[in-house]
């Protein structure tokens, strides 16, 4: 029998060979899919991007009607393709054989619906601000907000539904669907990315330049009268620019309202597009739903309340929102910009120290408790290590930018010394939360609280016990007890490593929770305004206002992106702890 099961299994070609050249043949084609579904998401994120660039730079109503047009039809086609693929999966229970449970974790959509809102939220305003210029309204005017909305909505709950799903049926032309979905995402956030900043840089501009007209006041008191004129010629050709840019598609929405509300129109479309990478990437993939460890919030959550980290963390988000109110309202005053900027900087460097600090204990922790590292396919856990490495490059562009010209300002004051620490301690403080947050996404639990977790209890051997037991104590004590102690030591050396074990996990806690809302309070700053290096005007006089400006419009969005994306990323740690 032995023979004829070796015959079988290795000497006969159509059962080895076929499976095997069905396999190959099989993964070639997903590798072409994959190709040809990528071409198709790129083709149509660049035609966009082309006509997008035509609207935004030249005063040409065919290039908005046009690109109102396709948008329109991009959005319109996949929500139809949306409602076809949830009414599929919902009629047909056996549509979804897999499920990918690190996909889609809860905090990321109860983020999407979150921010789902303000998005709609600005969408409403845009119809009914659209709406009241009655010499300029035109079906297709309000049709794209309506449809905007129509598209928010059902792309909310299609990702809340499906987010996990690993679609085996139709995988190409769903594939396809995926990532046109995916560019019409990238294309509405490169829109409202590129709105806020040509309203934060005009708004910039006439800030510096009342500022600079102010100082030239109070040094020659005969120009007073030709001050006036200029300013009232300024506020005519601005309120000209209002009435003129009232029936665009660029001026849809009031500037305080979009102030507030595009940070969350922002962050939706990241979060969207990162989702749908995620469902793209497990197409025809075919996973255990019972071998993986579930990413969500487990019962070691409630057995610690991180006290120290919570109230640190609030202590500076309380703080730092304090601290913004005042820099906003204290840098309209010429008499109190100086020490407002000075305060507001002072608590940024204050919280990036705490901050590096934190990442150093939460590194250090990792360095004493090793474990192995979790290196098989994660297409969740891959994207967010490449999107914290590529995003982090625009605050490390923006900050070696500045420090360049803060070393070649002469004469060096306190504000450059200020502005030079500040950089310097950003690029220690992402660096070192990049290598702290990417190690947490790849360590592996230890094998008794992931059986402990999953209510699994897998019988063991004395002698397994005592393997484990030996991996996890010190070198000096396996060194002492080469034959292992007896059986009460064994036990009593086991709880001391738990108890050693609960204390790192607790120390981690309070880590994540206070990192967690250290980002929370920088993605905030920015998000809604706070443009210090701007309000210096140190990197503005050495670079020019035109070219800084572009420097910032570039790198910014990308660090705005970074603090919301590690902020998610150590929330999804604290709730692996």
């Amino acid at each position: 029998m032995e023979d004829n099961l070796d015959l079988n299994t290795t000497d006969d070609p159509l059962q080895n060979n076929t499976p095997i050249k069905k396999e190959k043949n099989h993964n070639d084609w997903k590798k072409g899919s994959r190709l040809l579904s990528g071409l198709v998401g790129s083709n149509v994120l660049l035609f966009s991007c082309a006509l997008l660039t035509c609207v935004f730079v030249e005063n040409i109503d065919i290039f908005e009607k046009d690109f109102l047009i396709f948008l329109t039809t991009m959005m319109s086609i996949c929500i139809l393709w949306m409602l076809f693929q949830m009414y599929f999966t919902w009629r047909n229970k056996n549509a979804v054989l897999y499920k990918d449970c690190q996909a889609g974790p809860i905090w990321m959509r109860v983020g999407i619906i979150f921010f789902g809102v303000g998005a709609l939220i600005m969408t409403s305003l845009k119809i009914a601000y659209t709406a009241e210029y009655k010499d300029c309204v035109t079906p297709l005017k309000i049709m794209q907000p309506v449809i905007q909305a129509l598209f928010i909505i059902v792309q909310t709950c299609f990702l809340w539904l499906s987010c996990k799903h690993c679609v085996q049926i139709y995988s190409n032309v769903t594939r396809c669907f995926l990532m046109v979905l995916l560019a019409v995402n990238l294309t509405t956030w490169i829109i409202t990315v590129i709105e806020e900043s040509r309203q934060h840089t005009n708004e910039l501009q006439e800030y510096l330049y009342r500022n600079h007209s102010q100082e030239h006041l109070y040094r020659n008191h005969s120009q007073e009268y030709l001050y006036k004129n200029d300013s009232e010629t300024n506020s005519q050709d601005a309120e000209e620019n209002v009435n003129r840019c009232g029936c665009s598609y660029k001026c849809a929405v009031d500037e305080t309202v979009f102030i507030y509300l595009s940070p969350f129109t922002i962050e939706y479309y990241l979060f969207a597009a990162a989702m749908i990478y995620i469902m793209w990437k497990n197409v025809e993939r075919k996973i255990d739903e019972n071998a993986l460890f579930h990413h969500g919030l487990g019962p070691g959550v409630h057995q610690h309340i991180p006290l120290l980290g919570l109230f640190s963390g609030l202590a500076i988000l309380i703080t730092g929102l304090v601290m913004f109110i005042l820099y906003e309202v204290g840098k309209e005053n010429p008499q109190k910009k100086w020490l407002s900027l000075t305060t507001f900087i002072c608590f940024q460097l204050f919280s990036l120290v705490l901050m590096c600090l934190a990442n150093m204990v939460g590194i250090i922790i990792f360095r004493l408790d090793k474990r192995n590292m979790d290196n098989q396919k994660n297409p969740s856990r891959t994207l967010d290590t490449v999107l914290l490495l590529l995003v982090s490059l625009g605050q490390y562009g923006i900050s070696y930018y500045s420090i360049i010209a803060m070393v070649s300002t002469v004469p060096f004051d306190l504000m450059c010394g200020l502005t030079l620490s500040f950089s310097l301690l950003l690029i220690i403080q992402h660096s070192l939360q990049n290598a702290f947050i990417i190690e947490g996404l790849h360590r592996l639990p230890p094998a008794n609280l992931l059986n402990a977790h999953q209510g699994t209890s897998h019988p063991r051997t004395v002698e397994q016990h005592d393997t484990i037991r030996r991996r996890s104590m010190p070198e000096k004590e396996c060194r002492l007890s080469p034959t292992g102690p007896p059986r009460m030591s064994r036990r009593e050396t086991l709880t001391q490593h738990i108890k050693s074990h609960l204390k790192k996990r607790k120390t981690m806690k309070d880590v994540y929770l206070f990192l967690f809302l250290c980002n929370l309070i920088f993605w905030i700053m920015p998000s809604f305004g706070a443009r210090v290096r701007f309000d210096t005007g140190l990197e503005v006089k050495f670079y020019g206002f035109s070219m800084w400006a572009t420097i910032t419009n570039i790198c910014l969005p990308f660090g705005i992106f970074y603090r919301m994306h590690a902020a998610a990323s150590l929330l999804e740690l604290y709730s692996m702890a």
